[in-house]
């Protein structure tokens, strides 16, 4: 019965050895790039976004135009 404990508290002990092994392995970035990443973040969006906006008119518009041309 005895040996029965033992492992499961090497199982137990092997798995918070792993974890520990694998948060140390964890790199965090440092403030300058989280902010050079959060700049190009947005104007990514900015562009995205205008390029959405951009195509949304054209589209609409070339709607409107047919739905002129061959509406009542």
């Amino acid at each position: 019965m005895a040996t029965t404990v033992e492992k499961k508290d090497n199982v137990f002990a092997n798995i918070i050895k792993g974890l520990k092994s694998e948060w140390m392995k964890i790199i965090f970035p440092s403030n300058e790039q989280i902010i050079n990443d959060s700049i190009t973040v947005l104007i990514s969006s900015f562009i995205i976004g205008l390029i959405i906006f951009f195509l949304d008119s054209v589209i609409g518009s070339g709607y409107g135009f047919l739905f002129n041309l061959f509406g009542k």
